[in-house]
């Protein structure tokens, strides 16, 4: 089952060709009945045929979810991706969420729809000082199939029919697993399965400039696609070269200067709602009066949509959580001029499923 969760309609096809020798029917009505009607074992009005050769091949099971937690509609679940040597049926989930195999994910309750955020890796190589994931270090990039799993369980295990909307923002720097999140975009905005376009999904970077000339260059080259209209979401948190080094540790990698460079050369930075610039709202780190002048300057001729993000504290961090006073004088301050500001809502926060929580098994 979690092998064909790893593949594309054209590859499902393929497969079914080569391994059973059935025609495109077969390989099709798979993919559709895996994303669009899926509820396994459930009888439809499919030949009998083909009804037992769906559930032969979806008899195995998915990853499980070890953990679920709830917040006012916002879910968080833990998904164990591994199977250990000499662990036992006795094992508690948290004896292998200690081994920290599990993905994280978060659905989170809209208005009129479902929004998921999901996980790319198990950890994080980056660092981020304000993020649990980074405080984890990277154990492993997740499959497309593994990525794909965390939509099957979300969409059909957990009953979310409602689901239109897709932002890599868990676990783990997208664009270094890139092969991987495009695979799964790809399954995600075919038509014949869940259907949601690429308009719907977000890709959050740290600012990996790699993986952003990538998916430039792939925008260009397959204009069809419609890659170009992903939406692209930096996490800046500061535009102070000093100040975003001592936070995020890509910048030493990345140094904000080729950042702007490559965010100006992208197609993302010049079309609506092609770039959101992700704020984190530290008191007294990012938001003196400096830190929002050398923003500004950064953002100075791109098209961008600015959230901010008010710091959830994790688990030994010294610093706060904004109050309302501060992030509402940061908006108006950037709202005057010009710009299109929104403060993100934290969700889950309690149950550590907020942004940058991922990982953390106890609150701070």
């Amino acid at each position: 089952m979690l092998d064909l969760l790893g593949m594309t309609r054209p590859e499902l096809i393929a497969y079914v060709a080569e391994k059973f020798g059935k025609g495109e029917f077969y390989g099709d009505a798979l993919f559709r009945e895996l994303y669009g009607n899926s509820d396994r074992g459930r009888e439809r009005s499919s030949s009998p045929a083909f009804v037992k050769f769906y559930s032969d091949l979806t008899s195995s099971p998915l990853p499980e979810v070890v953990r679920k937690e709830e917040e006012a509609g916002t879910v968080k679940f833990l998904l164990e991706m591994d199977k250990f040597p000499g662990t036992t049926p006795g094992n508690s989930p948290d004896t292998i969420i200690g081994r920290s195999r599990c993905s994280e994910s978060v659905l989170i309750p809209m208005k009129n729809y479902s929004t998921l955020c999901l996980s790319s890796q198990i950890g994080c190589r980056f660092g981020c000082r304000f993020c649990a994931t980074g405080q984890m270090g990277l154990v492993r990039n997740l499959s497309a199939a593994e990525i794909m799993a965390q939509v099957w369980t979300a969409r059909f295990t957990l009953g979310a029919s409602d689901l239109q909307n897709i932002v890599f923002m868990g676990m783990g720097e997208p664009f270094d697993n890139f092969d991987s999140i495009l695979k799964a975009i790809d399954i995600l905005s075919d038509e014949r399965g869940l259907g949601i376009p690429k308009r719907r999904i977000s890709v959050s970077t740290a600012g990996h400039c790699g993986g952003i000339e990538k998916l430039s260059a792939l925008c260009a080259r397959e204009p069809g696609e419609n890659y170009h209209t992903l939406h692209l979401s930096l996490s800046l948190h500061s535009a102070i070269p000093e100040v975003r080094n001592s936070l995020m540790p890509i910048g030493k990698i990345y140094p904000l200067k080729q950042l702007r460079q490559c965010l100006q050369a992208s197609p993302f930075s010049r079309i609506k709602d092609g770039l959101y610039i992700e704020y984190l709202i530290i008191p007294g780190v990012t938001d003196r009066p400096s830190d929002i002048d050398a923003l500004k300057n950064f953002l100075d001729g791109m098209q961008v949509k600015i959230n901010l993000i008010p710091y959830n504290p994790v688990k030994g961090s010294s610093w706060r959580a904004p109050c309302p006073e501060e992030i509402n004088s940061l908006w108006l301050n950037l709202k005057e001029s010009g710009y299109y500001c929104r403060t993100r809502t934290s969700k889950g926060e309690t149950m550590m499923a907020a942004c940058g929580q991922l990982g953390s098994r106890s609150r701070a």
